[in-house]
């Protein structure tokens, strides 16, 4: 099973399949690419099953259980495979935004005055995987920034021009290698196996942001149940990858423990009644049972502003938390132009809103891009990490170079093999 590749070998059937492993939910679809229409236009990947089903046994990217993950991995394949009327045999996987770091890393390389060719580009990134990362840490992504050519800076493609020095900026993504292996082990214990493992915020981008969006400067933000996961993109390429441990779960929280209601109460109240725009009447009520009551028996009417003023509170928090983030990275302010948001709670009415009052910037609300699908799900923000995924696996089986790392080849044939890569 290979784990990090940089181009797809020959594979016999069109199908495809993503997993994708959330702290609330775990997500299996199924799809091929879509014949009817020519790439680039319309949707170019055909779903035929797709399930969810609860995540247990995984927490803010760490799995607290093997067995219980595996039982939420299994349902959802088995769920996905009974509708697409398909077995299949490998998945492609996201690492979640919580596990992910990116690095900034700049390489340097001698050209003695030939000509750039690709093998000097793939020197530049083996250059990069023998600097520190960090201990534990396993390469996953490995993107070019920009390029100087001698005295030349910011070139974006050198191939073709001559120098001496190529020095190239490249941005880093890694994650734990435990989590690695222990995603690799459970997945395995489901009988599939790793096609690859992708960043979720980079999957999340393949299936929300449009190439002109990437172009000229963009923010996606992923709003989950548990945390919101951050790339930005200048000049097509992105330049940060981070996360923050709050979501859409925490409001959840905070209306069951302000109401004392249980969690799926507070969740019903939430998608009902949940705004962020307007103002209430005190006197206008719901009624919420309280926590260990069940229907029948007694139910506590509620002001609908209280409700309101609960989820707005932890709503600021989350978009101050965006703002300190996103300002301590210090992002290019290019890449802070436009904002795009996704994901479950992105749907809460009036997150748009604020957002764009907050930062004074154009936020637009995403769902995936490109598909074709059975059911309402596969064009919802909830469904945008699972598109990316399988975005990502449609461009690996036609065999277009994506930006994830090759393991390090082993052994004297291994050697050879790189030295071919590097001066062929």
């Amino acid at each position: 099973m290979s784990l990090f590749k940089i181009q797809s070998q020959i594979i016999p059937s069109e199908i495809f399949a993503a997993l994708d492993i959330g702290s609330s939910k775990v997500c299996c679809a199924i799809a091929k690419m879509n014949r009817e229409v020519s790439p680039g236009k319309g949707a170019t990947i055909k779903i035929i099953g797709v399930a969810s089903h609860a995540a247990k046994g995984i927490r803010s990217a760490s799995i607290v259980n093997l067995e219980d993950l595996e039982d939420s991995i299994l349902n959802g394949v088995h769920s996905a495979e009974q509708l697409a009327k398909q077995t299949i045999r490998s998945v492609y996987v996201n690492l979640p935004a919580e596990s992910l770091q990116s690095h900034n890393i700049t390489t340097k390389i001698s050209l003695s005055g030939q000509p750039i060719k690709e093998s000097h580009l793939s020197r530049a990134l083996d250059v990069s995987r023998d600097q520190s990362i960090g201990v534990g840490r396993k390469i996953i992504h490995i993107f070019p920034l920009s390029y100087d050519l001698d005295d030349s800076t910011n070139i974006q493609d050198p191939k073709g021009m001559l120098g001496d020095t190529l020095t190239t900026r490249l941005l880093v993504i890694t994650a734990p290698v435990h989590l690695i292996a222990n995603l690799s082990a459970c997945v395995g214990r489901c009988h599939l196996d790793v096609n690859a493992f992708i960043a979720g915020p980079y999957a999340t981008a393949l299936s929300c942001l449009v190439d002109d969006e990437k172009e000229m400067g963009v923010t996606l933000l992923d709003i989950g149940s548990h945390s919101i996961s951050i790339i930005s993109f200048c000049n097509n390429r992105p330049i940060y990858i981070g996360c923050i441990p709050l979501g859409g779960s925490h409001i959840t929280h905070d209306i069951a423990q302000g109401l004392n209601t249980n969690l799926s109460q507070a969740e019903r109240l939430k998608t009902l009644y949940g705004t962020l725009l307007g103002t209430l009447d005190d006197r206008e009520t719901i009624l919420v049972t309280q926590l260990g009551e069940d229907n029948t028996t007694y139910a506590n009417p509620v002001s609908k502003s209280f409700l309101m003023h609960i989820i707005k509170s932890r709503a600021d928090e989350i978009i101050e938390m965006i703002d300190r983030a996103l300002t301590v990275q210090r992002i290019d302010p290019i890449a802070m132009q436009r904002f795009v948001i996704t994901g479950g709670s992105s749907q809460l009415q009036g997150m748009r809103e604020v957002m764009q009052s907050h930062f004074n910037r154009v936020v637009r609300v995403a769902t995936p891009q490109g598909l074709q699908g059975i059911g309402d799900v596969v064009h919802t923000p909830t469904f945008s990490l699972c598109a990316g995924l399988l975005h990502y696996a449609m461009r690996d089986h036609q065999g277009l170079q994506m930006h994830t790392v090759l393991e390090k080849p082993k052994g004297m044939i291994g050697r050879a093999w790189g030295w071919i890569r590097q001066h062929v």
